[in-house]
């Protein structure tokens, strides 16, 4: 970083309310500002830079004395916000500001050889504390996507088991379920996840393509039997203009009214008007039969 970027970075730090969330930007400016200190051989431009970086710098320092704190107090501070990554829950983020605060802590100066084995001995201990922690955190969530991959797998032969469409009212919503099921299950780890979406979508373009194939069968199958209702239907209304209302006659008309129902569902445009035409036919014939032979 050069001299008019860390001015800007000084410049910004001064126009922050809260600098409790900059530690890191803190040490890093008390670093240089040690690096830029007694800089005799500087050009007259670059020596201007430096005076600027250091009226802002001890600006900055009234409001947060800490950036002219010692080596000891420094690497304390480094530690302290070592050990404040335990109560991190991006730990992956944690992770890279870990390397950056040991980066800190080596460059932080020397104590007295005492103080910088205690210190070192504290600052180790945290960093071990939260890579135990990481370990912990990826062995959880190796654990968890790995329960959620077995989820995901279970949903995709559920899925599976419908391309085998007889309803298609209870086999879309059954999908549907299925999928609210799967956005439940969540991200499932970037090793797999990708891998279940592309298998669980291919069953759905395939369920999809069942559907049609479904809709065009059934469609055959409604004209099939609109034919048949539209065939006894003029049987019966041949029947009546020609009835003799006898015993085996009637058997006749009460097996035809059997059949009729068991030629099954013709399809909503016409199914409900086939069965109405019909039914008043065969209401028709028992009128007569009534009235015929009282």
């Amino acid at each position: 970083m050069n001299k008019t970027e860390l001015i800007n970075l000084v410049k910004d730090l001064l126009n922050e309310q809260d600098l409790s969330k900059r530690g890191e930007d803190l040490i890093f400016l008390k670093r240089q500002y040690k690096s830029l200190a007694n800089r005799d051989e500087e050009s007259f431009y670059e020596q201007q830079l430096t005076n600027t970086f250091n009226s802002l710098f001890e600006e900055l320092a009234k409001r947060e004395p800490k950036l002219t704190q010692s080596s000891l107090d420094e690497k304390k501070e480094i530690i302290a916000l070592t050990k404040a990554l335990l109560e991190r829950n991006d730990v992956v983020k944690a992770s890279k500001e870990l390397d950056s605060l040991q980066e800190s802590f080596k460059k932080a100066g020397r104590c007295t050889k005492e103080q910088d084995d205690e210190l070192w001995a504290e600052f180790r201990a945290a960093k071990e504390a939260f890579i135990a922690k990481k370990k912990a955190h990826f062995e959880e969530l190796d654990k968890s996507n790995a329960e959620k991959k077995a989820k995901k797998e279970e949903i995709i032969a559920k899925a599976k088991e419908l391309l085998v469409i007889k309803n298609v009212k209870e086999a879309n919503e059954k999908m549907d379920t299925l999928m609210e099921e799967w956005k439940a299950v969540g991200f499932s780890g970037k090793d797999n996840d990708q891998e279940m979406w592309d298998k669980f979508s291919e069953v759905r373009k395939q369920f999809n393509i069942a559907k049609k194939e479904h809709h065009e069968e059934m469609l055959k199958v409604f004209e099939e039997r609109v034919s048949k209702k539209e065939a006894m239907i003029k049987d019966m209304k041949k029947l009546l203009a020609d009835s003799d209302f006898s015993d085996e006659e009637v058997r006749k008309v009460k097996n035809m009214r059997e059949d009729f129902n068991k030629i099954g569902f013709a399809g909503k445009e016409k199914d409900e008007a086939l069965y109405q035409e019909f039914s008043e036919v065969v209401k028709k014939y028992f009128d007569d039969k009534k009235f015929y032979t009282f």
